[in-house]
């Protein structure tokens, strides 16, 4: 076989196996609170069950990869990674951020595939023994900031800055009420990371950054907002 034949031959092989496989990393799966009395607020210390099943529960046609993990990002805060289980109809969350965290939440599977965000932030309150709570790792300081904390025009460029933890970081992109969550390796070396917004407008972003194994940063978030010149724009995913 020359060496023609065999670059085609493997050029097949990867997109007819291999690139499929990488591709779809979201819309798997979707996750929610078996109570489905549950609000806008989250008693702190208290066990929440979570149920998983098919993105498409019609066609049950593609399922998440036990184990499951929840990641809780608080706003201004440091998130949260937690085992939830590996039994998708018994799977349970108990809230360990601190009161009055405003969390947005994302279960994710194995393979680190995301189940989607629910369509509002959720408030930790105060139950009447809060013995779990946990008090993150603050040193040595590990820090994400952005150079936008308002608005965010449609196109429009917003910068993340990663400080401290160990390189290379991945930085991890989550809008609420969005069924995809976008993560990004930065190229070793490198502090900054720059995300052209194609969120959906009226929505909000928040970004983190994993770094120093075990450690997780701060999240800062922002507001994207639609604007005139951002009608001409295409439709484009979330992020």
């Amino acid at each position: 076989m020359s060496i023609f034949s065999l670059f085609l031959f493997a050029f097949w092989f990867l997109v007819a196996f291999i690139t499929p496989c990488l591709a779809e990393t979201n819309k798997l799966f979707q996750w929610a609170f078996k109570d489905t009395s549950i609000s806008s607020e989250l008693p702190t210390c208290t066990a929440f069950s979570i149920v998983v099943k098919s993105f498409d529960p019609t066609t049950n046609a593609t399922q998440g990869t036990p184990p499951y993990y929840m990641i809780s990002f608080p706003v201004g805060g440091t998130p949260v990674t937690t085992f939830i289980g590996t039994d998708e109809n018994n799977l349970s969350w108990t809230v360990t951020q601190p009161i009055n965290s405003q969390l947005l939440l994302s279960v994710v599977d194995a393979n680190g595939s995301a189940g989607g965000i629910p369509p509002q932030f959720l408030t930790v309150i105060r139950e009447s023994i809060s013995p779990c709570i946990t008090t993150p790792l603050d040193t040595p300081a590990f820090t994400v900031s952005s150079n936008v904390t308002g608005s965010l025009e449609t196109c429009a460029p917003w910068g993340v800055t990663v400080k401290g933890g160990s390189p290379p970081y991945v930085i991890t992109l989550a809008q609420i009420n969005s069924p995809v969550v976008t993560n990004v390796t930065m190229p070793f070396g490198t502090d900054r990371f720059t995300f052209i917004n194609r969120a959906d407008p009226g929505e909000q972003l928040i970004a983190k950054a994993d770094g120093l194994p075990g450690r997780q940063s701060s999240t800062p978030q922002v507001q994207p907002t639609l604007t005139a010149s951002a009608l001409s724009v295409p439709a484009a995913t979330r992020p």
